[in-house]
């Protein structure tokens, strides 16, 4: 008996569903006894507040429509799928939507959530101050805390991927490469600014701050960056962000410079919606799937009373048409 069959024979929704077998307090009582006792009748396992809850909250921290809409989507839902095949139940949730005292330990014990799922956070959030006092597992995208034995992590491998993409640049002849990064308070920001540096200096190209420019992911950070590039000399720019490099193209064109024959861009994530443009941008792709998948899988071991990991997928270079070799 699956949580999918006991839904279908009570002609209700998977998440009332979930929302019973697992005590959960925001449903009706009588329908809660309702699923309950079929559940039980069936041969269904039940859990209860004492011998744990198999809800998990995944909760945004901090978006914009960009990121919410083409990047941190696309991971939830590889991670609410995987979860739900697991008989788990996943409720989505934003601290933008919560009072200046929102206390998050206290929130998941009050609505019996086994492990929280943490997206879209950086170093100035107050939910990043309170992650040592959980008393439930946690897994952060794109961030870590060392030490922690409840809280792990899934990421990318940020610093690699851009330290492939300056290689391939300075392989297709380019030694003048900018970099669009992301806010400073952003430790996916670090990781790829860091992974500019160290690709310059495995080629033998000399570091020059000029060729940074500090976005914000957004488009418009991307567009007001292509203005800054067209005064300096550079024939090729790694953008932090997908989104951000289609800011910059544009932004070029306005410059009169023209993607790849006069500035060759790679971007950084290979955004579904790219197949709807024109761009053809050239970009490291993120497995948003596997990332997902990666971070259920994590939670669900250290329910199992295994110990947190910092986990990273690699990234894969996708070449289209927005690089072109430097003129000589």
């Amino acid at each position: 008996m699956t949580i999918k069959e006991i839904s279908e024979a009570l002609n209700v929704s998977i998440s009332t569903v979930s929302k019973a077998l697992n005590d959960a307090t925001d449903i009706a009582e009588d329908t809660k006894q309702r699923i309950r006792q079929y559940a039980e009748n069936s041969g269904y396992r039940l859990k209860s507040k004492e011998n744990g809850s198999r809800r998990i909250l995944a909760l945004y921290e901090r978006v914009d429509s960009d990121t919410r809409n083409n990047i941190l989507n696309h991971v939830i839902t590889a991670f609410s799928d995987i979860a739900i095949a697991n008989n788990f139940e996943v409720v989505i949730d934003y601290v933008a939507t919560k009072s200046d005292d929102f206390d998050l330990d206290e929130f998941l014990k009050q609505n019996n959530f086994s492990a929280v799922f943490i997206v879209g956070m950086n170093f100035r959030s107050r939910v990043y101050k309170q992650l040592r006092s959980l008393s439930v597992p946690a897994v952060l995208l794109d961030n870590h805390l060392s030490d922690a034995p409840l809280i792990g992590s899934v990421s990318s491998e940020n610093t690699s991927a851009v330290v492939s993409a300056v290689k391939y640049l300075n392989k297709r002849g380019h030694t003048r490469i900018g970099l669009v990064t992301g806010e400073k308070e952003s430790l996916v920001s670090a990781e790829r600014l860091a992974g500019y540096v160290l690709g310059l200096a495995r080629v033998g190209i000399d570091f020059n701050n000029d060729y940074i420019y500090y976005g914000d992911f957004t488009k418009e950070s991307g567009e007001q960056s292509a203005v800054y590039f067209s005064e300096t000399d550079v024939t090729a720019i790694i953008s932090c962000s997908d989104i951000m490099a289609m800011g910059l193209i544009d932004g070029l064109g306005s410059c009169g410079k023209s993607v790849p024959d006069d500035v060759s861009v790679i971007g950084f994530d290979d955004l579904s919606l790219l197949k709807f443009t024109s761009y053809n941008l050239t970009t490291m792709k993120q497995k948003f799937d596997k990332l997902g998948q990666a971070a259920f899988m994590q939670i669900k071991d250290m329910l199992d009373g295994r110990q947190a990991q910092n986990i990273m997928i690699n990234c894969k270079l996708v070449e289209r048409g927005t690089v072109a070799d430097a003129k000589q």
